[in-house]
C-alpha cells in the first residue's frame, strides 16, 4: 500500500499539465497500466492489467491522439519535479543531465517518420542498417554513486520528418541543444557524446548559462591564444586565432602527467591525464580539454565548457554517461517503451529504404494527420519513460518496502542493496490484487477504476421499452 501511495503522490503533481479531468484520468490509468501489465506492451495490455474491458479501448487509444493536452508540458513538469528532489547526483551543487540518441527499428509501411538509419556499433548483434525512428533523449542523473540511475525526462522524434524549409537545414545537434535548453536549469551540466561536441551546441549552452561535458574526437585541432605584435602593421582584417595545436600530438610526452584510478563501467582503471585550456569554437571563449591515456594505450580527449572543473571531475562525470544506455535498455526490454503500433491509413506505403518525409509534399489534411501520429509516438514513449522514472524513484526512496513485498528471489542481488527497476515492478504487481481488492478510497487509482466500472455497467444495461 505504501508503494502505491507514494506513486500517486508523484502522479498528482502532473495535474496542472492537463486542462480536463478526463485526460488526466486516462493519463493515470495508462501509467498504472504500463507499470502493472504482465503482457506484451500495448494499449490492450494496459487495460487488461487494470481489469477494464474492450469498451474502453477506443477511449484509451484516443488519449494518444487527443488535442486536449501537450506532452511537452507533461515532460517539463516531470523534469522540474525530479530536479527539485534533494537526493540526486550533483556537480558543484548543480544538476547533471545526460543526453543521447536512440534508433528504434520499425517495419511499418504506413508509419510516418520511418527512414533508413545507419548504426555504428561494435555489437555484432546489431545490423548495420535498419528501418526505424530516431529519438533524441534527455535524462537526469538521480541517486548516489553506489546506485545511480538516469531518469529519462523527454524523448523527441528528431529525424525522419521535415516540416519546414528551416527544419531541413537544422541538424540533430541543434535539436539536441534545444532539448537541453528547454529542460535544464541555469548552471546545470549536460553530458553528451562526441557527436554533440560542436560549435552550435557550445554557443547555445553559453547563451543560456549551461555547461557541456563531452568527448572530443582524437583529431581535434585547438587554437592557442593570439597575441598581436604592435610593431608589425598588416593590412586587412585583424587576426583573431592563434597557432593551431593538434591535441593528439600532446600525447607524445605523458611522463609528467597526473595519475589516478577511476571507475569505468564498474571496474577500477588506472590512467594518466593532463588538463589544457585552449580556444576551440570561439576566439574569445576558452575550453577545458582533459587528455587521458590508459595503460593499454587507449587515448581519449574530453572537453568541458566550465573552466573551474578539475580534470578528475570531468573524467568521473563523463564516465556516468553510459547510465543512459542502461536506461534505454531497461525502457526497451522491461517496459517495451518503443512498442507503439500506430499507423496512418491515409499514407501511401513508404519505400523499403525511405529517406526523410517532406510534409510539404502532402495535402494540408494529411500533414495534420502525420503530425498527430508523430505526437502519438512521443506520448507512448514518454508515458513509459515516466513509468520507468517512478520505478527508479521508488528504488531509491523505499528500498526496504520493496524488498519486503518482493515475491521472488534472484541468485545475485545488487551489492549496494538498492533494488533494480524490475524488482520494483514485480513488487508492485504482487501487491496489485491486495491493494485493489480492499477498494481503498484514498487511492486515486481505485476511484478512477470504480468510476469506469460503474460507467461500463450503466452502458451495458438494456433500455426499457416505452
Amino acid at each position: 500500500m505504501e508503494l502505491y501511495e507514494r506513486i500517486e503522490q508523484i502522479i498528482v503533481t502532473f495535474r496542472p499539465a492537463f486542462s480536463r479531468n478526463a485526460t488526466f484520468g486516462w493519463f493515470v490509468l495508462l501509467l498504472w497500466g504500463a507499470l502493472l501489465t504482465t503482457q506484451p506492451p500495448a494499449v490492450t495490455s494496459y487495460l487488461n492489467a487494470l481489469g477494464l474491458g474492450a469498451e474502453y479501448y477506443h477511449q484509451a487509444l484516443h488519449w494518444f491522439h487527443s488535442s486536449g493536452y501537450e506532452m511537452d508540458r507533461v515532460c517539463r513538469r516531470w523534469g522540474r519535479w525530479l530536479s527539485h528532489q534533494t537526493d540526486g547526483y550533483r556537480l558543484k551543487g548543480h544538476r547533471v543531465y545526460v543526453g543521447d540518441g536512440i534508433k528504434v527499428s520499425k517495419e511499418g509501411r504506413k508509419m510516418p517518420g520511418v527512414k533508413g538509419l545507419h548504426q555504428e556499433s561494435d555489437n555484432l548483434s546489431k545490423p548495420e542498417w535498419i528501418r526505424g525512428h530516431y529519438f533524441s533523449a534527455l535524462g537526469l542523473l538521480i541517486g548516489l554513486d553506489s546506485a545511480l540511475f538516469v531518469s529519462l525526462i523527454a524523448l523527441k522524434l528528431h529525424d525522419g520528418i521535415i516540416a519546414t524549409t528551416d527544419d531541413a537545414e537544422s541538424r540533430l545537434t541543434e535539436k539536441m541543444a534545444q532539448l537541453c535548453v528547454t529542460h535544464m536549469g541555469q548552471g546545470s551540466y549536460a553530458v553528451l557524446d562526441a557527436y554533440y561536441a560542436c560549435r552550435v551546441v557550445l554557443q547555445r549552452f553559453r547563451q543560456h548559462h549551461l555547461h557541456l561535458i563531452s568527448r572530443s574526437r582524437i583529431s581535434t585541432v585547438a587554437r592557442a591564444e593570439f597575441s598581436a605584435n604592435p610593431q608589425v602593421a598588416k593590412r586587412g582584417r585583424p587576426r583573431q586565432w592563434g597557432a593551431k595545436i593538434r591535441l593528439r600530438d600532446l600525447f607524445e610526452e605523458t611522463d609528467s602527467w597526473l595519475s589516478e584510478t577511476v571507475s569505468l563501467y564498474g571496474q577500477p582503471v588506472s590512467l594518466v591525464y593532463q588538463c589544457f585550456q585552449f580556444y576551440w569554437d570561439s576566439p574569445t571563449e576558452k575550453v577545458l580539454f582533459v587528455l587521458t591515456q590508459q595503460p593499454c594505450g587507449k587515448r581519449m580527449i574530453l572537453l568541458s565548457s566550465d573552466l573551474s572543473l578539475t580534470g578528475l571531475e570531468v573524467i568521473e562525470t563523463y564516465t556516468k554517461r553510459f547510465k543512459i544506455e542502461v536506461a534505454f535498455r531497461t525502457l526497451v526490454h522491461l517496459l517495451g517503451g518503443f512498442a507503439y503500433r500506430f499507423w496512418l491509413k491515409a499514407l501511401d506505403k513508404i519505400a523499403d529504404w525511405p529517406d526523410s518525409m517532406y510534409l510539404l509534399d502532402y495535402d494540408t489534411d494529411i500533414q495534420t494527420q502525420i503530425l498527430s501520429k508523430v505526437e502519438a509516438f512521443e506520448r507512448f514513449v514518454n508515458l513509459n519513460a515516466i513509468a520507468l522514472g517512478l520505478l527508479q524513484v521508488l528504488a531509491l526512496e523505499m528500498p526496504n518496502h520493496i524488498w519486503r513485498y518482493f515475491p521472488g528471489w534472484f541468485r545475485t542481488l545488487p551489492k549496494h542493496g538498492y533494488p533494480s527497476e524490475r524488482i520494483v515492478r514485480m513488487a508492485l504487481q504482487d501487491q496489485q490484487e491486495i491493494v485493489l481488492s480492499k477498494s481503498r478510497p484514498a487511492l486515486l487509482l481505485n476511484k478512477l477504476l470504480a468510476g469506469k466500472i460503474e460507467q461500463g455497467k450503466t452502458s451495458k444495461t438494456p433500455s426499457l421499452a416505452a
